[in-house]
């Protein structure tokens, strides 16, 4: 069986309950509430870059490029756009975050004697003051979008996993399960 796990390290989440979420920096949106590659979080005194940017990944049996959503300590000066000639704008929210509820998806696949056990996080969702903030993988594996909203029960709002199955050949197996974990004050 052929595992990966991509999901966002726990310990990082949880470091940023109870501090203050100051503001968030991506290119302005045009068409749609989503923007592409990254995002950049500061959060106390911290800068982080959300990204969505693919790499070449086993992916199922095959080497494919494929975006991978993850999270990292940044400085602010490599929060830019993927774009050349796209200013990004920032969003301030000065608000301290009383809750975050990672949204994590374990995609299994059998197929042709092969087996596949592959974990991410499909969004992150920040309760800032009473409001929700959520910044999700867009289903499109190959995809680089990252669908930003905000407003109240954000996890009601987020893809339906049942997107994962289709498209499978016939004689594959393929399952998705969510998972929910909130940390909170």
């Amino acid at each position: 069986m052929t595992r990966v796990d991509m999901r966002f390290d726990e310990t990082v989440i949880k470091s940023w309950v109870g501090k203050q979420f100051v503001e968030y920096k991506c290119d302005p949106f045009d068409f749609t509430n989503s923007v592409t590659q990254i995002v950049g979080f500061t959060i106390g005194e911290a800068t982080y870059r959300l990204t969505n940017i693919q790499e070449t990944v086993d992916y199922y049996g095959t080497d494919e490029d494929i975006a991978v959503f993850s999270v990292n300590v940044a400085e602010k000066e490599v929060i830019k756009s993927a774009f050349s000639e796209t200013e990004q704008i920032i969003t301030p929210i000065m608000g301290d975050i009383t809750k975050i509820m990672l949204v994590n998806e374990n995609q299994c696949v059998e197929s042709e004697g092969k087996s596949y056990d592959v974990w991410l996080t499909r969004a992150i969702i920040f309760v800032v003051d009473g409001r929700e903030i959520s910044f999700e993988k867009d289903c499109v594996p190959f995809s680089e979008e990252i669908i930003i909203r905000r407003g109240y029960n954000l996890v009601e709002k987020i893809s339906d996993e049942k997107e994962f199955l289709e498209g499978w050949n016939d004689d594959a197996k393929a399952t998705c399960k969510r998972e929910i974990f909130e940390y909170a004050i």
